[in-house]
């Protein structure tokens, strides 16, 4: 029988992992798009139909949604804005704004989140302990997901932190794994993953050949319908991980 390999590096999951979401996913999407329409329209040299915008733009969204997850290829929300902004025929004014405009787009989603009250002392534990920490995000913002990062007093611990807006590549894709695994100059063998999703998370970490560890503190009902992807463990709590990874 081979050496078993210790873990060395864990790759995090951001949403429901490592930060809690405290609102209505749907009426937030609505309350940005709204926000932002209005922000254009404040604009004195921007002409454009607001609810056209929120409309289209949120249709927009939920379109490439559904591409991003049939091709596990992201679709950023800027692209999502400008063929909005074509759509509705709006001026290359508003097009050059595209991405102050998506800032404001995620201002009420930002404001929704806020790290577990055990993240930032167990990636303390864990980093004390000798391992690599990184995290992988499906996003579709970057910038977003960064200043999530930093808003939550996550930055010391976490290197690289990536996501798929920023690389293309959707978990459950093995690549996003392979990528930070490479960075680390460590074999699969010696990376456990950890997430909310199992069609995500736990299945891309299988696909790269690591093992999976599901973050349970809130319920996703994606892994009601997915039960046949099974996780090495499930924690209800990050504090109980460094006990977990310990004995992988």
């Amino acid at each position: 029988m081979g050496e078993r390999l210790l873990i060395k590096g864990i790759i995090f999951d951001l949403g429901n992992t490592l930060l809690q979401f405290t609102g209505d996913s749907l009426a937030v999407q609505r309350e940005g798009a709204e926000a932002m329409a209005d922000w254009y329209l404040k604009k004195r040299h921007i002409k454009l139909d607001g609810p056209a915008l929120v409309e289209t733009f949120l249709a927009e969204r939920a379109a490439g949604r559904a591409v991003a997850i049939e091709t596990q290829m992201e679709v950023t929300a800027q692209q999502s804005l400008s063929e909005t902004l074509k759509k509705i025929e709006a001026p290359a004014t508003a097009v050059a704004l595209v991405e102050a405009a998506i800032k404001v787009y995620f201002a009420p989603e930002e404001a929704l989140y806020s790290p577990y009250p055990d993240t930032v002392e167990t990636l303390k534990q864990l980093k004390r302990h000798g391992y690599r920490l990184g995290l992988y995000s499906n996003a579709t913002d970057d910038k977003l997901v960064q200043r999530l990062i930093n808003q939550g007093g996550l930055r010391p611990w976490l290197s690289p932190t990536f996501s798929s807006a920023a690389w293309g590549w959707r978990k459950p894709k093995p690549e996003p794994f392979a990528l930070i695994a490479g960075r680390w100059g460590l074999s699969p063998a010696e990376v456990v993953v950890v997430g909310d999703t199992l069609n995500a998370d736990i299945l891309g970490a299988q696909n790269a050949g690591m093992r999976g560890i599901l973050a349970a503190m809130d319920e996703s009902p994606l892994n009601e319908t997915n039960g046949h992807i099974q996780p090495v463990a499930t924690v209800t709590t990050l504090a109980a991980l460094p006990e977990i990874i310990g004995q992988l």
